[in-house]
Parts: C-alpha cells; structure tokens; sequence
C-alpha cells in the first residue's frame, strides 16, 4: 500500500525507499471530479445547513440519490413524492452515479458536517452519509465495476459506465476518503469506511488494468461502457455502440497517473494510452457545433473508434445500422445533440514527459505489493475471457443474472456462481427468461449454459428466438443447488437482434441459471431496450403484466376498461386491444418474441413494458 505524506508517494523497492510524485499536472485534473456546484447554485441564498437538511430527507432507502433533484432540495421531501425518476418493477427507486449524483450529495454533506454547530443537522449529515457509503459499496460490482445505476435496472445502466466520467468521480470520491483529505479528515468517516473505500478502490483500478482494450497485443484506451463480469466493451444507448473512447479514457488516465502504486502494469496502462493519444491526434482541427473546422494549431480527437482498429465513427438512434463516418448523414437531433470530438487528448500529452521522468527512478521489477490486486492486462482486443465453453475460452458471456426479463429473482445464496448471483425462477409452467443477443449472420450457435438443479428430477424447457424457433433442452439434475453444470445447445438465429428466451415446460419451472457463453465471433450481447423502443419504454411508470394462457394480466392499473398497443422492437404497432373490467387482454395469434406493450386511459398513456411471448 502507498503511505502518504505531504502529498508524496513511497514504495519501498527491495528494501529501498523510493518516492512517486505524480505529475501536478495529473494532482490539479482530479479537482474537475470533485464538484458540487450544482447543489450551492440550487441553494442559493438559502441556509446552506438547512438545504443539507432538506437534501437527507430526499435520500433513498438504500442511500443513494437520483440525478437532477437539486432544486428539489431547496425543501425537504414532502412525503409522497417520488424520490427517483426510475423505479423498479418490485417499487425499488434507483439511485445513481451518473451526472454527479450522490458524490456531490457525500461532498456537500461532509463539508456541512465540518461547519455546521446544530447538533441535529451533524447527526443527520453523518447518518446520510454513513448510508451513501453503503450504497456505494452495495452498487460495486464483484470485479471492481461501479454501474449507472443501482439496484440493476436491467438494460445498458447496469455495465461499468466510465460514460460522462462516472465511475472516476466515485474512484476520487473514495481515494480523498482513504487518503483523508478535506472535507473528508473529520470524524464523518469511521475507519471502517476508509477500509472499504480502500478495497474498493483496489478492485475498481483492477478492473481498470483488466478493461483497457488491447489492438494486436497493444494497450490502447477503454469504451465508456464494459460488461461487469468479462470486461469487454459494450453498447449502451443505441448511438454508443461498443467502441473505444476519446473522450472518456482521458478520466482513467489521469485516475492511473495519480495512483500511489506505480506498477509495472499500471506504467504499462497509461503508457500505452498515452501513445494511442499521440497517434490518433488530428491536428490543425476542432469540432464546434456538428461541424468539423480548420483551425491552426488545435487539435481534435473522436468521441468513438472502432473496438479492433483506430477508424473513428458517428451513429444515430438506429443503432449499428446507420454507423457512418459522415456526420452530415445524421438526424439533425444526434448531430447537433452530442459531443462527437473534442481536445480530449491534449493535457494528456502536456504531462507525459513529467511522468516519465516522475516514475524515472522506479524500477520495472519492484519487489513492491501493488495496493491493487492487479494482474497483467489482456492481450485480446478486448478482454481475458473468464468462462469456459466446452474446450474453448468463451468470447461472450451473459451472466444469468443480467436478464432482460424474468419470471423470477436475482439471488446470491447458493456459492460457486460467477459474477454477482444468478437468477432463480419461479417454479411453475411457463416461467420464462429472456437475453439479448446479436448475430451477425443467420445461422446456427452453439452456446454454453452453466445452471444448477437441485432437485432430483429433470426440468424440461424450449429456447425461443425472435422468429419462433424453438429448440428443446433438459437440464438434468446437478443432485445440489451448489453443483453448477454446463451443458451445450445448438439454437438457430435471425440476423441482427434478437431476444434468447427460456421457458418451462413442466410445474418445476427452470434451473437456476449462472451464465450463458459461447465461441462463436458472430454474436455479440445485445440490448435489452434496441432501436427505437428505448425512446418509448417508460421505465419510471409502475404499469406492468404477465402472459399466462394467450391472456396479458395487468398490474397497477388504478382504473378499467384501457387500451393496450402492441408493438414490435422496430417500433411496428402491431395490434391495439381492449382490456376488459378486470383488466385481462385476450392475445392475438402472434410470433414468439419479445414485444413493447403500451397502456391508454382516454388516449393518454399510463406506462409501457416489455415482454416476452412464448409460443
């Protein structure tokens, strides 16, 4: 572990003391992580001690806070109204990392917590974020990764989100806590919290070294989203396609530049980051106002390139379809409503000497323990793969418990299971599971499923794909709920998206399902929310259903007699139907596959969801 003194570094090298002092270059960039103006501007003239206040009260349960609620702070939470923009089908609000939020609430609550002298309020500032930090330490996944959002939403949000340098201000939220800096030097932190920021800053800068996409064996930099569990990138929105990032590894950079531990791994990181800054430089260029203009002695970088190459591009809302590298050829929306380029890379560059000859006098071969329990990176193009399919590494992996939907619940309680849990399935006729995938050709794949069946007979199911083709499968009995297997299964695919489905075939229901893998480089994990559905699922409503018997059954509807759109992932209004006085909606003859139901009430609409039909 690195000691801190006077804002120097050692690390003790076969006995010899040597000292890291980051580049202050590096030291002054960590101050753009950690702000909190948004909250003082909402305050404005307002006791800020009073608006603190008002701001615990507004904390959700599991201690975190929802973004943009600022203003909503300058009173306290009346009781009834929401206290997140999402909420989850089990009611669970979702607190979040994106856009600043929480660290600033932990910011400011631990600076008014130094100032305040009402004895109430410091013991509402030190509960709150006493509760944050258990967020905080709830939401990180099991390899180091913090997502968007916590608990798991069930789409993009749910990977290691770097996007808009989210999860880099929680890892300088929990270093100046480890390292005790202002405002975090008063008795707000316990010890305990300082050693669980500490593993959990060990585990984040891992996953940081085991993340960072490698080109022919060549470190490169990262995307801005990463599966939590295999490393690799991913999409996110249907415009932030798997990718290497600009704009966002510049975060991870700086983070690495001010880690104490200088390890050959980590030098080896930002080294070769700092070469592919160097390398894909445009210069005599700047990006204003979706355009591309000359300009003499700027210089310019991409938001996104290609995982496997340096080819910059631009997408628009239909996804991978409309990827281009002419901006013109974009929706007047996403041209002029992203940052497609910027000077990403140019401070980078400005500090390189400074830390070359800041980590000059440390040997490659130290003897030291990095803090981190970082081993070497991946020499893939993306990442390491930790599964086994069959004889093979698996190229992809779905963790069981990242599902798009499901009749049943994420759980952790039986050991031997990969990533953060599985999922566990109701035990009846018809429960279903649905993944997405994404093949680049039709055809035929073999995947690998790893599940548990304790008990001692066979649970019969169907694998179902978007155009109805079903494939039979039996999970045999693992005689324990601890014994995983892994079984094989050959199961036909559409090109493009589409959704892998289990379903039940007897009252047992499924086994308990860990991971879904397979070696085939034609698929990749797709979205649970593609194409156009994202603008039209609307997450925040309570509105749901399931499907039993041909028949769609209605939840939280507080009246009678609305309608229901069914609609296809493209968008395509398929049918428009009438619930009857129990809200029951007999269903049509229609394929297997995953379709967006919308709910009206006098032609306004109540909330929509997706679901799986199994045929």
């Amino acid at each position: 572990m690195g000691f801190k003194k006077i804002g120097v570094y050692f690390l003790c090298f076969t006995g010899v003391l040597l000292a890291y002092t980051p580049p202050s270059g590096a030291v002054s960039k960590l101050n753009s992580y950690r702000g909190y103006s948004d909250l003082t501007k909402a305050a404005g003239s307002m006791d800020l001690d009073t608006y603190t206040y008002n701001l615990t009260t507004w904390q959700i349960n599991h201690g975190g806070f929802y973004k943009a609620f600022a203003s909503k702070y300058v009173n306290p939470w009346n009781g009834s109204d929401a206290k997140s923009d999402i909420v989850n089908k089990d009611g669970t609000a979702l607190g979040t990392i994106d856009n600043n939020a929480t660290i600033q609430e932990m910011r400011l609550l631990a600076v008014r917590y130094k100032s305040t002298t009402n004895s109430s309020y410091k013991t509402a500032f030190k509960n709150s974020f006493s509760k944050a930090i258990g967020f905080l330490v709830a939401a990180q996944r099991s390899k180091g990764a913090w997502p968007q959002m916590h608990p798991k939403r069930g789409n993009y949000s749910d990977q290691a989100t770097y996007n808009d340098n989210a999860m880099i201000r929680v890892m300088v939220l929990a270093k100046d806590i480890v390292d005790g800096v202002a405002p975090f030097d008063s008795d707000i932190v316990t010890e305990s919290d300082r050693t669980k920021m500490q593993q959990a800053l060990n585990k984040a800068v891992d996953f940081a070294l085991k993340s960072q996409i490698y080109n022919n064996n060549v470190p490169t930099v990262w995307c801005a989203q990463h599966d939590t569990s295999s490393y690799a990138p991913v999409e996110a929105r249907a415009y932030e396609l798997p990718s290497k990032s600009g704009s966002e590894s510049a975060g991870i950079v700086w983070f690495l530049m001010n880690w104490p531990d200088q390890t050959p791994e980590i030098q080896k990181a930002i080294k070769g980051a700092l070469a592919w800054y160097k390398k894909t430089r445009v210069a005599d260029m700047k990006y204003s106002d979706g355009n591309f203009v000359s300009s003499s002695g700027s210089s310019l970088w991409y938001r996104f390139y290609e995982v496997n190459n340096d080819n910059y591009f631009f997408c628009d809302r239909g996804g991978v379809s409309t990827k281009t590298q002419d901006i013109t050829k974009l929706s007047d929306d996403r041209r002029y409503g992203y940052q497609w380029a910027g000077d990403y890379g140019s401070a980078l560059l400005n500090v390189e000497a400074s830390y070359l000859e800041a980590i000059s006098s440390l040997s490659s071969s130290s003897s030291s323990t990095p803090s981190s329990s970082s081993s070497s990176s991946s020499s893939s193009s993306s990442s390491t793969p930790s599964f086994s399919c069959g004889d093979k590494d698996c190229l992809i992996q779905i963790e069981g418990e990242d599902f798009c939907s499901a009749d049943g619940i994420f759980e952790d309680k039986n050991a031997g299971f990969s990533g953060t849990g599985y999922v566990n399935p109701n035990n009846a006729l018809e429960t279903s599971v649905s993944y997405p995938i994404s093949a680049s050709v039709a055809g035929d794949y073999t995947f690998y499923i790893r599940y548990a069946n304790g008990t001692a007979t066979a649970r019969d199911a169907q694998i179902v794909t978007n155009e109805n083709k079903i494939t039979s499968i039996q999970f045999s009995s693992t005689s324990a709920w601890t014994t995983w297997n892994t079984i094989p299964i050959s199961v036909s695919l559409p090109q493009g998206h589409s959704f892998f489905i289990f379903n039940a075939l007897t009252s047992d229901g499924l086994p308990n399902i860990d991971w879904i893998g397979s070696t085939d480089q034609k698929l990749t994990i797709g979205s649970c929310t593609p194409t156009r559905i994202e603008n039209k699922l609307n997450v925040t409503s309570r509105v749901s259903g399931h499907i039993q018997n041909q028949h769609l059954y209605l939840r939280n509807i507080p009246n009678s007699n609305v309608q229901v759109r069914i609609l296809t992932l493209n968008g395509k209004q398929l049918h428009l139907l009438h619930a009857n006085s129990s809200n029951v909606v007999p269903l049509p003859s229609m394929k297997g596959g995953l379709y967006l139901f919308e709910v009206y009430d006098n032609k306004n609409q109540m909330g929509s969801f997706l679901l799986p039909l199994i045929k």
